[in-house]
C-alpha cells in the first residue's frame, strides 16, 4: 500500500472514531514508539501508540464533541516526499448562537514502512489567535 493510500485509510478511520469513539481501530496505523506533537500547542509530545490513541480520545471529547458539528477538509492533496506526507487542512466548528470557529493548519506524517512513526500538527498563528478570541467570547455556549 502506498503512503497516500495508508494515510487516506487512517484519515477515514479517524473520522469513524470521531463518530463512534472506538479509537482502538487506529492502533494498526502506528508504530509502537510513534510520537505526536501539536506544534505551538499546550500539549507535550505524546510518545507511544496507546498514549496517542488516549490523547485523540480525550482531545475529541474535550473539544470537538462540545460543538454541534465539526467539518474537516483538506486544503491541499497529500504531498509525499520520501517517507514524509503533509497536507494542509481546515476544520470548521459550529455551535448554536455563535459564529463558526474556523481553524487551518498543516499535518506532517513520518512513515516507517506502512506505519506512522510521527505526526506533527501545526495550526496557523492566525488560527491560534482566532481560537483564543472565539473561546473568550463563546466558550459558555459549548456543550459540557
Amino acid at each position: 500500500m502506498s503512503i497516500i493510500e495508508q494515510f487516506e485509510s487512517f484519515a477515514a478511520d479517524f473520522e469513524v472514531a470521531v463518530q463512534d469513539d472506538n479509537w482502538s481501530r487506529l492502533g494498526k496505523y502506528f508504530s509502537h514508539d510513534a510520537t505526536y506533537l501539536n506544534v505551538g500547542g499546550p500539549d507535550p509530545t505524546i510518545k507511544g501508540r496507546d498514549p496517542i490513541l488516549e490523547y485523540f480520545k480525550r482531545d475529541v471529547s474535550e473539544n470537538d464533541r462540545r460543538f454541534d458539528s465539526r467539518i474537516l477538509e483538506s486544503l491541499t492533496p497529500p504531498a509525499v516526499e520520501g517517507n514524509h506526507l503533509s497536507r494542509r487542512w481546515r476544520c470548521t466548528y459550529t455551535v448554536s448562537g455563535a459564529r463558526d470557529l474556523v481553524l487551518e493548519g498543516e499535518a506532517r506524517y513520518l512513515f516507517e514502512g506502512d506505519l506512522i512513526k510521527a505526526i506533527e500538527e501545526e495550526a496557523t498563528s492566525e488560527s491560534m489567535q482566532s481560537y483564543e478570541m472565539w473561546m473568550r467570547e463563546n466558550e459558555s455556549k459549548l456543550h459540557n
